[in-house]
C-alpha cells in the first residue's frame, strides 16, 4: 500500500496548523479624534503664523465723554421780570387807574395770582408809587421750565407832601415755556437784600530780599515811568516796557507813589504799589494799582509784565 494510501486510511496523524500571528491594532494616527486634533493643531498654527504675517499695528482709544452744560440766556427772563415790577409797584389811588393797572398785570399773571392780587392795592389809601429802579440780582433755575429771581425794587411814594424812597427786595418765579412766552407762577415774596461782602486784604510788607540801594532805583525808576505813562507814545514806552504797551492818552497829572512793596520772586523783582493821579480833566484824584515785575537789563531797569 503506498503511502499517500496510508495517510487517506488514516494510518498517520494528521499535523497541526501552524498558529496564525495575533492582530495588532494600530491606534493613533489613523483614529478619527486624533486626525482632528492634529487638524486643529496644525490650522491653528497655520493661522497664526498668517495673522502674525499680515497683522495690522493697532492702537488702544479711550473713549472720554464730555458732558456740557446748556448756557442758559437770562436776559429775557431780567426783562421780563423788570417790566413786570415797574407795572406791579407803581399805582395811582383811583378807580380808574387800578382798573387800568389791574388789566395790564394780567398778562404777566397766572389766573390764581390774578385774583389774588385784585385788592392789594385800594382806591382809598393815600399813597401814590412810582418805580424809578429795578435790580435783578440772580436769576436760577428752580424747575424744568421755571426759574426763580431775585430783584429789588426803588419806589418814589408821595403820601399828601410827604416823598420819601424805598428800597425792597422780592423773588418770583417765572415760568418760561417752548416758545419763550414767559408767566409769573409765585407772587412777588419778600426776600433779604444781598449783602455786600465784608473782608479785609492782607497787608503786604517788603521782605529782607530786595537790598534798600535797589529798592530806591526802582522806585525812581517808577516815578519816572508813570509821571511820563499817560501822555507818552508806543515808542516812549517801550523803553519802560519790554514789547511796549498801548498808550492811555489822558490827561493825567502824576502825584505820587503809594505803599511800594519790594520783593525778590523766581520771576525776578516784583513790586506792588498804588498810583496817585489828579485827573485834569474831571478834577479827581486817580489812585491806581499795579503788580508790576521788572528786570535789569543793560544797567537799566525794564518792566516785564503788570502793564
Amino acid at each position: 500500500m503506498s503511502k499517500d494510501k496510508t495517510q487517506k486510511n488514516g494510518w498517520f496523524k494528521k499535523k497541526p496548523a501552524a498558529p496564525k500571528p495575533p492582530k495588532i491594532k494600530h491606534r493613533g494616527l489613523r483614529r478619527p479624534v486624533t486626525l482632528l486634533c492634529w487638524s486643529v493643531l496644525i490650522g491653528s498654527t497655520s493661522f497664526g503664523v498668517y495673522k502674525n504675517m499680515t497683522a495690522i499695528e493697532t492702537h488702544t482709544v479711550h473713549e472720554v465723554q464730555v458732558i456740557k452744560n446748556k448756557v442758559i440766556d437770562t436776559h429775557a427772563l431780567a426783562t421780563f421780570t423788570t417790566d413786570f415790577a415797574k407795572l406791579y409797584y407803581s399805582w395811582q389811588p383811583s378807580h380808574e387807574a387800578l382798573d387800568q393797572r389791574q388789566k395790564a398785570l394780567q398778562p404777566y399773571l397766572v389766573e390764581q395770582l390774578q385774583s389774588l392780587n385784585a385788592d392789594t392795592v385800594r382806591s382809598d389809601i393815600p399813597t401814590t408809587a412810582t418805580v424809578s429802579e429795578v435790580k435783578i440780582w440772580d436769576v436760577s433755575k428752580a424747575a424744568k421750565d421755571t426759574f426763580h429771581v431775585l430783584f429789588t425794587v426803588k419806589q418814589d411814594l408821595t403820601k399828601g407832601k410827604d416823598k420819601k424812597t424805598v428800597i425792597s427786595t422780592y423773588t418770583i418765579n417765572v415760568m418760561q415755556n417752548d416758545n419763550g412766552d414767559m408767566v409769573v407762577t409765585k407772587n412777588p415774596t419778600i426776600a433779604a437784600e444781598p449783602a455786600t461782602a465784608r473782608i479785609k486784604l492782607p497787608d503786604t510788607q517788603s521782605d529782607n530780599t530786595v537790598a534798600s540801594s535797589t529798592a530806591d532805583e526802582v522806585t525812581k525808576f517808577l516815578k519816572t515811568f508813570f509821571t511820563l505813562y499817560p501822555q507818552s507814545d508806543r515808542n516812549e514806552l517801550k523803553y519802560y516796557v519790554k514789547e511796549g504797551t498801548r498808550p492811555i492818552e489822558r490827561n493825567l497829572k502824576f502825584v505820587e507813589l503809594l505803599d511800594p512793596v519790594f520783593k525778590q520772586t523766581k520771576r525776578g523783582l516784583t513790586v506792588t504799589l498804588s498810583v496817585k493821579y489828579l485827573d485834569t480833566d474831571t478834577d479827581m484824584s486817580q489812585v491806581s494799582q499795579y503788580t508790576l515785575n521788572l528786570s535789569k537789563q543793560s544797567n537799566n531797569w525794564i518792566i516785564t509784565d503788570g502793564i
